[in-house]
């Protein structure tokens, strides 16, 4: 059962980094897979290179489960500026439209507001998401104009920081993952009967992970490979939304093969388990040994990713 206790020791965890603005998210998965001498490294969500803040990076085993944990509430510190359209929503875009912002700080709280709850979002063209094969900014820098969908969102909260309105403001808003700041900043501008873009942007929370739990890649540079080790994370940790299944002795040969865990292998009773439903998975020892999926029709939990 050596390789079930591999996961979570040396190179395999995860590590959370603040991202400097000016870099992309690829450079730092670069910096990082340099930093621990490793070639296995992926990261659980894009950050535009103008943005800074925290970003998840899956290291060695670790990598298999980074889509099972991307889907997390996040928190932003955004400024929004009133008075101009960009073609890319934010600061650095190409100006396409200005308007002298004309509008009180009354009229800015209520359409804050309105923002709050489910509701339907346009992603910006210069983005990554993907029609027929292509990023939509692959189409935008040809110059094609696509028809790009709207898609559910939801706003937690939003919260006004700062303000010198009607030029700039600053607001922190929770939402879920999947939400575009820079589009939350152009709609708030239209809602407003004017014009708005992203000005910095800084991502200071995924789920229940802070600025606190990050570090700098200055500050990484400076320790060795061992301390560098030693800040990773177990890849359980990101995914505390998934309930969970215990396999007995007898279960472990099975499911760490390839075989379903079924109930009389199992460690304790599937009756909360949903159809469908993918839950974590671990060993007699206590060792997280993958995750699987529950189907009702067998009563078992099939292995879909393992460590």
């Amino acid at each position: 059962m050596q390789r079930i206790k591999e996961i979570g020791s040396n190179k395999d965890g995860v590590l959370v980094v603040n991202k400097p603005a000016g870099m992309t998210s690829h450079d730092l998965v670069n910096i990082v897979r340099k930093l621990y001498d490793l070639k296995k490294v992926g990261h659980t969500g894009t950050l535009d290179p103008d943005a800074e803040g925290i970003m998840i990076i899956a290291l060695g085993r670790a990598t298999k489960f980074i889509r099972f944990f991307s889907n997390t509430n996040k928190t932003y510190v955004a400024e929004i500026l009133f008075g101009r359209e960009t073609d890319t929503y934010d600061k650095s875009g190409k100006i396409v439209h200005e308007q002298k912002p004309e509008f009180t700080l009354s009229s800015f709280k209520s359409c804050l507001s309105s923002f709050l709850g489910e509701t339907m979002q346009r992603p910006p063209i210069y983005s990554a998401l993907k029609k027929e094969g292509k990023h939509y900014y692959e189409y935008a820098r040809m110059g094609r104009k696509i028809d790009i969908p709207k898609r559910p969102i939801k706003i937690f909260n939003i919260e006004l920081l700062r303000e010198n309105i009607p030029f700039s403001a600053t607001i922190q808003v929770k939402c879920s993952s999947g939400t575009y700041i820079r589009s939350l900043c152009h709609d708030i501008g239209i809602s407003l009967k004017t014009y708005a873009c992203m000005g910095n942007l800084k991502r200071i929370a995924i789920g229940d992970i802070g600025m606190d739990q990050s570090y700098d890649i200055d500050a990484l540079r400076n320790l060795n490979i061992n301390q560098r080790v030693e800040l990773l994370l177990p890849v359980e940790k990101f995914l505390m939304s998934y309930h969970f299944v215990k396999s007995n002795s007898q279960g472990d040969h099975f499911i760490q093969n390839g075989s379903a865990l079924l109930q009389w292998n199992a460690a304790m009773p599937f009756d909360s388990y949903q159809d469908g439903e993918l839950l974590k998975i671990y060993n007699s020892q206590n060792h997280f040994i993958g995750i699987g999926q529950f189907r009702q029709s067998e009563n078992g939990i099939f292995p879909v990713r393992m460590v």
